[in-house]
């Protein structure tokens, strides 16, 4: 009997089917619907495969253990988007562990900062510097404070830029000022916001 043979007469019956859990184990996405739908607790019998995949890992801690799921958590350690979900809905509170693999996506850096650390997160700062959207909010948001790694990227936005200057900095934000300068509404409006005269005009005679 395959795996899949066993988990569907188990549906069938919607009743544990002890005979086909040998077969069921060999799966991970099987092992977990069958800790969720057919047993309504934990198989450990299929924990083993389950751990191999940060996702079936994830969601069974999520969904049938309603807590950590220890076996799991090298593999979910590998995995920015499961790392930070883990931290956050799981453990509720800081995950070293996985620190390294949410640190190579800026989003996910930025969820972490601001969902479990509510604070700022050092080791994400270099990807969350490459994105001008992240780099804006995170000095707003988390850092509430310049966030001189990601003015780069921010200054290539202009609407990013002024924002930063008015939010952040309080000041002008000279870096940005060639993007600002794109758009005339938004220039006036920085001009006006720290009261920049217009350069005069210049003639070639």
């Amino acid at each position: 009997m395959t795996a899949m043979e066993a988990y569907e007469y188990a549906d069938i019956l919607q009743a544990p089917f002890p005979k086909g859990e040998a077969a069921i184990a060999t799966d991970a996405e099987l092992s977990y619907s069958y800790a969720l739908n057919i047993l309504k607790a934990a198989f450990p019998e299929g924990e083993a495969e389950i751990a191999k995949s940060a996702y079936y890992s994830f969601y069974y801690a999520k969904d049938v253990l309603r807590g950590r799921f220890m076996q799991g958590e090298a593999a979910i350690a590998k995995n920015a988007q499961y790392s930070l979900a883990y931290a956050r809905y799981i453990i509720k509170a800081p995950w070293w562990e996985g620190e390294a693999a949410i640190a190579t996506d800026a989003a996910y850096s930025f969820g972490y900062a601001e969902n479990v650390l509510e604070g700022r997160f050092r080791l994400g700062e270099a990807v969350m510097a490459t994105d001008s959207y992240i780099s804006l909010y995170y000095a707003i948001n988390i850092l509430k404070a310049p966030f001189p790694l990601g003015e780069k990227a921010i200054a290539t936005n202009g609407n990013f830029s002024a924002a930063y200057a008015e939010n952040v900095l309080k000041s002008r934000f000279r870096l940005g000022e060639a993007a600002i300068g794109t758009d005339n509404n938004l220039l006036k409006y920085y001009r006006k916001l720290f009261l920049i005269k217009p350069r005069p005009a210049f003639f070639k005679y």
